[in-house]
């Protein structure tokens, strides 16, 4: 089952990378984000995941899958 986040995430990748859809859990760096991407990512998940405190503490490397990502996020979310 894909939560609502992780489609907005799949969604908002997919428009970081001009294209219709991304795999949830093909890792990053074969999706062909890169370093510049990362960057857009990480405005992404703030937007997705409001509730994260510190984004710095957070690590994508180009082994992290979408669905990776987030759950870190969810788990990394204070609950309100």
């Amino acid at each position: 089952m894909t939560s609502l986040s992780l489609e907005q995430l799949c969604e908002e990748v997919a428009k970081i990378l001009k294209t219709d859809s991304v795999d949830a859990d093909c890792p990053l760096g074969q999706l062909g984000i890169d370093s510049l991407n990362v960057v857009e990512l990480i405005l992404a998940c703030q937007m997705i995941y409001p509730n994260v405190m510190d984004f710095d503490d957070l690590l994508f490397d180009e082994n992290s899958t979408l669905r990776e990502i987030d759950v870190c996020m969810l788990e990394s979310s204070l609950q309100v």
